[in-house]
């Protein structure tokens, strides 16, 4: 078996990604992200992308229930999951509920909403008190966020933070929600945890 072979077999997860919300099709929504990972991940690496419930209209309780069971059905493997604007917040609410019942290799979260917020008061998003003490079992925490941000401030990364000091912040200029480029320091910062 030569290094690359090796290199591959040895990861022991999959890739969770929960898209934005919106239309999914070539050019729209996640669809730059996911494209990308693809390109730019070792090969051999398992990437799932869920079919979310109502992408047009989503709450939250649906998305959890599908988070819920996409990660029963992987019970062998160990998780990264990354959330992409709406799939952040869900994926960040879900672990931050209770203890993670798998391991979480690492949680990815790119333009995520800090509910509760002045004009982003959604209930059924808004993270509990201390939301945090749930967190800190997941050993890599990555934020990522850019200036331009056209449907979630970037004041939105800073209150995250605060609020999870041991998480890597990484803001950008110029790359709008949709990362049309794609994020090449999200490639390394996955490939980081298995140094």
């Amino acid at each position: 078996m030569d290094a690359l072979a090796d290199a591959v077999h040895s990861r022991r997860y999959v890739i969770l990604f929960l898209t934005s919300a919106g239309p999914q099709g070539n050019g729209e929504g996640s669809d730059f992200l996911v494209k990308f990972l693809r390109g730019n991940l070792q090969a051999g690496t398992k990437i799932l992308i869920p079919d979310m419930p109502d992408l047009e209209a989503p709450h939250y309780k649906p998305w959890k229930k599908k988070l819920e069971r996409t990660l029963r059905d992987h019970g062998n493997e160990k998780v990264i999951l990354i959330g992409h604007s709406i799939g952040a917040s869900v994926a960040l609410k879900y672990l931050s509920e209770k203890p993670p019942m798998k391991s979480i290799a690492g949680l990815f979260l790119i333009g995520a909403v800090y509910w509760g917020l002045k004009n982003w008061e959604v209930n059924e998003y808004s993270y509990e008190h201390g939301f945090q003490r749930h967190l800190q079992y997941i050993p890599n925490i990555f934020f990522y966020h850019s200036k331009d941000d056209e449907v979630v401030p970037v004041s939105h990364l800073w209150h995250f933070a605060v609020a999870l000091p041991h998480a890597k912040i990484r803001q950008f200029d110029h790359e709008g929600h949709l990362y049309v480029n794609g994020i090449p320091s999200l490639v390394e910062d996955i490939n980081s945890i298995d140094e």
